[in-house]
This record gives structure tokens, C-alpha cells and sequence, in this order.
């Protein structure tokens, strides 16, 4: 009986580990080195009168690195618009959205797993995100049939929503409002290189 409890203890933790493995969100298979993703970005600070002040447009352009290991590794480059501001940092995520970049508060992942989303996308303190809606997506010309995700918290009065191709799970659409300032990001164009 003795080694009947540990064969079956045995083949209990190999079968979830299969299951966690098989099961958890990964990496599209259209995320590859040469990638370029490129993103238009505006945002502005609200003044105590709910009135937007302070207005900044950018283009954002993420290419990738490297795939490897369950990991995806690029560079981000911003210009605001109109200006010669430009800005640049290197990012790590994986398909988890755990992210890292040389610079704090930001990364440049810009997909999800369409059969994982809630599993691959978080909030910048790790917030959990709820599937709160599907159907047509248009911006710029294009249309693309989405889903989108959104993390709200009536506390702070902050809400962030992602919104991504239900298909490929490139994300289409991310924004980020508060009482203080508001952040929206939108799909421009992708390429290989």
C-alpha cells in the first residue's frame, strides 16, 4: 500500500504539471525576432475641474529582440509628436505578463494569449483583469473582431482597459484613466523586418 500512495502521489504531480504546462498562457506564435509593432499614444493630465489639460501626442515603435525560453525581449522607442523628444527602453515579459524594463513603470508588451487573455495581462501593481465584452473593432480603416479586458477600481478611481484581435491577441487598443490623468494607446501598424 505503501508504494501504491506514492505511485499515485507520484503520478498526481506529474499530471499537474502537464495540466499547468498545457494550460497556461503562452507566447503567439506570431511574436518573432524582426517584429515591429507601432502604436499611437496620446495623453493628458485633468485639472481639479475635470477639464484636460497639458495634452501630449506619441508614436511608439516596439520591436523585438528575441524570443526564447518563454520570454520575449525588445526595445521601445517614443517620440512626441511635433517635438524632438524622443525616448527609448529595453523591456523582458513573458507570457504572463510579468515584465521588466529599464525603465519603471513601462514595458512594450503588445499581445495577449486569446485563449489565456485574463492570465497574460495585468495592471502595473500585478491588478487582475475580467473579460467584460466581444465583438467589432475599428480604428484607422481596419476592423477586427476583439475582446476586451478591464480592470476597475472604485477606490482610486481607476479603470484600464486592454482591447485585443480575439484571433491573434495583438492588442489593439490599451487605456489607462484615473482621476489625475488620462492614457490611451492605439494599434497603428505591424512588420517584419
Amino acid at each position: 500500500m505503501k508504494y501504491l500512495a506514492i505511485a499515485v502521489t507520484i503520478l498526481v504531480a506529474v499530471s499537474t504539471a502537464t495540466v499547468s504546462a498545457q494550460y497556461g498562457p503562452a507566447i503567439p506564435a506570431w511574436v518573432k525576432p524582426g517584429l515591429v509593432v507601432t502604436y499611437d499614444g496620446v495623453s493628458a493630465f485633468v485639472n481639479q475641474y475635470g477639464r484636460f489639460k497639458q495634452g501630449i501626442q506619441v508614436v511608439m515603435t516596439t520591436r523585438v529582440n528575441s524570443v526564447s525560453g518563454g520570454r520575449v525581449s525588445g526595445v521601445t522607442q517614443t517620440q512626441t509628436v511635433g517635438t524632438p523628444l524622443r525616448g527609448k527602453f529595453a523591456w523582458v515579459c513573458n507570457a504572463a505578463a510579468d515584465c521588466t524594463s529599464d525603465m519603471p513603470g513601462t514595458h512594450g508588451k503588445f499581445w495577449v494569449d486569446p485563449d489565456h487573455a485574463v492570465d497574460s495581462v495585468k495592471g502595473p501593481n500585478g491588478e487582475p483583469f475580467k473579460v467584460v465584452g466581444q465583438g467589432p473593432y475599428s480604428y484607422n480603416g481596419r476592423s477586427w473582431t476583439a475582446t476586451m479586458l478591464s480592470y476597475q477600481n472604485p477606490q482610486t478611481g481607476v479603470q484600464i482597459n486592454t482591447t485585443f484581435d480575439t484571433k491573434s491577441g495583438l492588442i489593439l487598443a490599451h487605456s489607462e484613466n484615473s482621476p489625475a490623468e488620462q492614457v490611451h494607446i492605439y494599434f497603428r501598424s505591424m512588420s517584419a523586418q
